[in-house]
């Protein structure tokens, strides 16, 4: 229990001492027009705390100095990036005419720290089919056979190899090429055979295009990097410091309150009943554990003084 509380001290001290751990940046100790002055600079992060900065009345070589005025000053930040983008896109064509159909002349870019605007780099599209898929297709051929002297299918081969691909007999158109006297009358002498061929063609078919391009130019941000406060003190020669001298920085810093938002005030409470609730917890248990106790000896136990005689006596 001892421990435990030294530790609840302990944070309560860090964390009264937290707000004054900064370190100034440079301290300057001047007298202007009869004012004598001491002015330290810090440099913050932007969402940090500057009433921290401001300390109590201090000596400091024969003078008194009072917190008197805190200046802040933005340092602002600007920083410009070369930037590539790419984006996807599907198409049903490799024609490039309707994929740039799809791309848009230039983007905009902004990731929450850089914004600016990026333009299509032409030479970075790259079109590949994203799948295939096996299609036929029909072909026919036609061959003139003849003549012949009779219109037999003997003449007219079964098959036929056109750009290596066999195709089947489909059909024979005969004709008569030659006539000869017969009697009165004429009759066919020779024919030639039309023979037409088919057959089927299988090849691989792109099911469809996908289209990756870069896009490309200049980003930047613009914003705060840090703030610069200037914390000035007035220093009163052969000022001594005085018990009651805390309460004027108090006063100060209620006047300093439009430039710097009081937590310190809310983060001691919230500690100081944080440890209220463990001290609380803490006793609650130690009380169980004695009853426990009692309630395993059956009795409770006694209490002895270091001074007790002894019973036998």
């Amino acid at each position: 229990m001892k421990k435990l509380c030294m530790c609840l001290l302990l944070v309560l001290a860090l964390s009264v001492n937290a707000l004054a751990l900064e370190v100034p940046t440079s301290t300057v100790v001047q007298n202007l027009n009869g004012s004598q002055q001491l002015i330290k600079t810090y440099v913050l992060s932007p969402d940090a705390d500057p009433q921290g900065l401001i300390e109590e009345p201090f000596e400091q070589e024969g003078y008194l100095y009072t917190f008197a005025d805190i200046v802040k000053e933005e340092n602002l930040l600007s920083d410009t990036l070369y930037r590539r983008e790419t984006v996807t896109v599907e198409t049903g064509s490799n024609d490039l005419s309707k994929i740039l159909e799809q791309l848009e002349a230039s983007v905009d870019y902004d990731d929450g720290t850089y914004k600016g605007t990026l333009t299509l780099d032409h030479t970075s599209i790259r079109t590949e089919a994203s799948g295939y898929e096996t299609r036929s297709s029909t072909v026919t051929a036609t061959k003139t056979i003849g003549p012949v002297d009779r219109n037999d299918m003997s003449y007219v081969p079964a098959t036929t190899v056109k750009n290596g691909i066999t195709l089947s007999l489909s059909g024979v158109d005969w004709q008569v090429t030659g006539t000869d006297l017969v009697g009165d009358a004429l009759a066919p002498a020779s024919y030639q055979a039309v023979a037409t061929y088919s057959g089927k063609s299988y090849y691989k078919a792109a099911t469809g295009y996908v289209t990756t391009a870069d896009y490309v130019g200049k980003i930047s941000r613009d914003g705060v990097e840090s703030v610069t406060y200037k914390v000035m003190y007035l220093g009163t020669e052969g000022g001594k410091l005085e018990p009651g001298n805390s309460d004027v920085r108090d006063s100060l810093i209620s006047r300093a309150a439009g430039k710097a938002i009081p937590v310190l005030p809310y983060v001691l409470a919230g500690l100081a009943l944080l440890a209220l609730v463990v001290l609380a917890v803490m006793l609650v248990r130690s009380r169980r554990e004695v009853q426990a106790l009692r309630d395993e000896d059956g009795e409770a136990p006694e209490e002895h003084d270091g001074n007790e005689e002894d019973e036998s006596e």
